[in-house]
């Protein structure tokens, strides 16, 4: 196994070489180190004395919900919180607002120069500090929120601050006032043009009823009732037509018959009279009178039907059982007139009804067509009407100033101290800052010279091995003066360590 040569000293040998080398910087650079160090928090201790305290006036302001259940009435603005505050901000913490609060109040008028508006107003928003108060960490919704105001004097910050929580409250007042009125205004002129809208709708679907009396869909039953009613009776008319035409025919046979028996019979007892008399012998010519009533009565029977031949007529003969037959034909025949027109009546209506049931799935698609954009205008002017009702009891909230409103829990406080600057941390950052700037100065200085202050660093710049030290011989007087020196640099280090110490218990004292 081969030997390791390894030397345990070598580790703490440089150790105690670097500890020595920044001693020695130190030691060499004190001065520098201590002027820093003494001087830079001196200085900042000077500078923070002279900013001037700023104080901060501090509100709450609660997010009260509306005192109606909602159960009720619903409310118009489904908003966050959140969004209505960041909303409001953009109108309270306008260019506008806050320049007249800058006017009014005169603020960083002490300044003494003329700063632009616009400057003035980026100030004033760094001044300005809105925070929510969230309920449970981690959440985006809060319940409540603070407002807060630095300015150079207590009653100033106060009064800012009063105006801007008076700002939030008449804002978020105002604006849900606004929306619930244009709200309501908007609904109420959707709800005129729906109801125009619906009236034009029911118009136009009475007209389609009207115009389409007996075909609608809700009157299939009626119409199919009445068509079965009327054919049923036209097939009882026409079997009574039937009956009756065949007694008219029953009865016109017995006329002709009973005209034709009498006209052979006058005519037999013509011949008979002319055997023995001339034809113009009274009972001869009597006889040719009675012939020609009833060729001319049965001519009459046969070309239109015995109801011509009235039995009231001068010329009728006067024959009792001839009267009677031509009655019961002229009843017969009025019988048969009757029923026919009462069949063509019925056949009329069959069609009627059947066209209508024809028609009637027509009707029906039109009418679907009508109710389905009535039903969708009813329900639209339905549902107008219900948000707009809802819109108005929500206005008669806002009026009342029952809905949500923001509500002054805290009213602004009036700070008995300055808030800011925080002087001693100031102070110690400087004093802290002026020994790290020394140290470094220190370090970077001594690393600019070139001179060697051991052996060591002697040893590293030139390969010559040294062969000889010479070491410091003093006399009398120098020691003297050695020792006069490092006096006076212990005194001045600590005059000056004690003016240092004395400024930050100054501004301890007194933050």
């Amino acid at each position: 196994m081969p030997e390791t040569n390894s030397n345990p000293t070598e580790p703490e040998s440089s150790l105690n070489d670097t500890i020595d080398s920044v001693l020695g910087i130190l030691t060499r650079r004190r001065w520098w180190i201590l002027t820093a160090a003494c001087c830079i928090p001196v200085a900042v201790v000077a500078v923070a004395l002279k900013l001037p305290d700023r104080y901060v006036s501090q509100a709450t302001l609660l997010v009260v919900q509306q005192q109606v259940s909602q159960r009720y009435v619903e409310p118009d603005n489904t908003t966050t919180t959140a969004a209505a505050v960041e909303a409001m901000k953009l109108e309270v913490l306008s260019r506008s607002q806050l320049v007249k609060i800058i006017d009014d109040l005169g603020l960083y008028a002490s300044e003494g120069s003329h700063p632009a508006p616009d400057s003035l107003v980026e100030r004033m928003l760094r001044d300005v500090d809105i925070k929510p108060l969230e309920t449970a960490p981690g959440q985006s919704t809060f319940e409540a929120f603070t407002i807060s105001f630095t300015a150079g004097s207590s009653p100033l910050a106060q009064e800012v601050t009063s105006r801007l929580t008076s700002l939030f409250i008449e804002q978020n007042q105002k604006t849900r006032g606004e929306q619930a009125a244009n709200t309501t205004r908007f609904l109420s002129e959707r709800l005129d043009t729906a109801k125009q809208r619906l009236t034009e709708q029911e118009q136009r679907l009475q007209a389609f009823k009207t115009a389409n009396l007996g075909e609608l869909p809700d009157q299939q039953q009626a119409n199919l009732s009445a068509l079965s009613n009327a054919r049923e009776q036209l097939s009882a008319t026409t079997i009574s037509l039937f009956q009756a035409q065949q007694q008219s025919a029953s009865i016109k046979s017995a006329i002709e018959s009973l005209l034709n028996d009498r006209l052979a019979r006058l005519q037999s007892e013509k011949a008979i009279l002319l055997t023995r008399y001339t034809s113009r012998y009274p009972e001869v010519v009597k006889k040719d009178k009675e012939i020609a009533q009833i060729q001319a009565l049965r001519d009459r029977v046969n070309k239109r039907g015995p109801e011509t031949g009235n039995a009231q007529d001068p010329d009728s003969p006067d024959d009792t059982a001839l009267v009677g037959l031509i009655r019961q034909a002229e009843a017969s025949a009025a019988e048969v007139e009757t029923l026919s027109n009462q069949q063509k009546k019925l056949k009329e209506d069959s069609e009627q009804y059947q066209a209508r049931l024809n028609l009637t799935p027509v009707r029906e698609q039109q009418l679907a067509e009508i109710l389905r954009d009535y039903d969708l205008f009813r329900q639209d002017y339905t549902s107008l009407l219900n948000k707009k009702l809802q819109s108005q009891l929500t206005t008669s909230l806002e009026e009342n100033q029952e809905g949500q409103q923001f509500r002054l829990v805290d009213p602004p406080t009036l700070p008995a101290a300055p808030s800011g600057p925080n002087r001693l941390k100031i102070c110690l950052g400087g004093m802290a800052g002026g020994i790290l700037f020394g140290a470094v100065l220190g370090f970077l200085i001594d690393t600019r010279d070139g001179s060697f202050h051991n052996e060591k660093a002697l040893g590293q710049r030139f390969a010559l091995p040294l062969v000889l030290g010479m070491p410091l011989v003093l006399t009398p007087a120098e020691r003297r003066a050695r020792w006069w020196k490092t006096s006076f640099e212990w005194l001045a280090g600590g005059m000056m360590t004690l003016v240092m110490f004395a400024a930050e218990f100054y501004v301890f004292r007194h933050s």
